[in-house]
């Protein structure tokens, strides 16, 4: 997880650019040391526990719910996207601190699939709560909630179509394999040299895992968010749609804004080949990691300022545990 400063290393997209883990197979850099690899490993696992126990609390309470909204229903959505994001951290780790991929093309490219659209989705998922929220706010719904989510999950896909193309198993000497984004194909159709391929890459990080991950999102959002701001707290809001998605977006845009950043200043350091010196490499990789954990925590904050928000939903999840263990005696009793 967090490299050595050793030589003068790059902040080239390693080969097994992944969630958490940047190696570069380059005689000047050497593997992750084990205790700092279990030092993250130890980190994700209490945020990602505490993250399942928090949003199966929230969503224990919707399934109480009797009136729920789309709104609802877009918040249990993202725990859905949570679990990916799991899912993948599980598999990466599971590849060892060398995270050399033993599997086939095809398994690699479901993987680059996931790693590229769950971000997407997320932001996607984000921007229909929003719009939602909005529409809703001064005209009644008109098309079916899973309409909206059906078509959602086929943009995302449409855009997601590049990590499948372009992923393809790196074989090295040395016999390590790697599952990568390679776009190098690219570049030499653009007639550039081969020392800049690398730029490629880059761009597709940036607007993979930046732009269209959290900046676009950024921009469409502050119109809607800023019209809604007056209807906080308002008879308009009787069923706390606008504040539940005013909360969740403030939270998202701020817990993603350091990781946002941080790949942006990153690739755009690989895309200009901006020198950097082996110290300034490993404060970068480090950063990334860190900001990634920090993101992470919006799984966390999300629930939580749901619950808080809509109280009505404790009193449910209580009332309905106290009717079956009220039941349970009544069955006891004729017995």
């Amino acid at each position: 997880m967090l490299p050595q400063m050793s030589g003068n290393t790059s902040l080239v997209p390693g080969p097994d650019y992944s969630l958490t883990l940047h190696v570069l197979e380059s005689k000047n850099v050497s593997p992750p040391q084990g205790s700092s690899s279990t030092v993250w490993l130890v980190l994700f696992f209490l945020v990602i526990s505490l993250s399942m126990v928090v949003n199966t609390v929230y969503v224990a309470t919707l399934v109480c719910r009797r009136n729920l909204t789309l709104t609802h229903l877009i918040l249990c959505f993202f725990f859905l996207i949570n679990l990916v994001d799991y899912g993948l951290l599980v598999f990466e780790f599971s590849l060892g601190p060398s995270n050399q991929y033993p599997y086939s093309g095809g398994s690699c490219s479901f993987y680059q699939f996931l790693l590229q659209g769950s971000p997407l989705l997320s932001s996607g998922t984000l921007l229909l709560l929003v719009y939602q929220a909005y529409c809703s706010s001064s005209c009644p719904p008109h098309s079916s909630p899973f309409l909206k989510l059906s078509i959602l999950l086929i943009t995302m896909a449409i855009l997601s179509i590049p990590s499948i193309l372009y992923s393809r198993l790196a074989v090295y000497p040395s016999t390590a394999r790697y599952c990568v984004m390679d776009l190098s194909s690219l570049a030499s159709w653009a007639g550039m040299d081969t020392g800049r391929q690398h730029a490629v890459n880059a761009i597709f990080f940036l607007i993979y895992k930046s732009v269209l991950t959290y900046w676009l999102p950024l921009a469409l959002v502050i119109f809607p968010i800023l019209r809604m701001v007056k209807m906080v707290n308002t008879m308009a809001d009787n069923q706390l749609t606008i504040n539940l998605t005013f909360a969740v977006t403030i939270s998202f845009l701020v817990f993603n804004l350091p990781l946002a950043t941080i790949v942006l200043v990153r690739q755009l350091i690989t895309t200009l080949s901006i020198p950097v010196s082996s110290t300034t490499t490993w404060i970068i990789h480090v950063l990334h990691s860190l900001f990634l954990l920090i993101s992470f925590f919006f799984h966390i904050f999300r629930p939580l300022v749901c619950l808080v928000l809509d109280q009505d939903n404790l009193p449910n999840l209580c009332r309905r545990k106290y009717r079956r263990v009220e039941k349970l005696g009544e069955e006891t009793d004729q017995v």
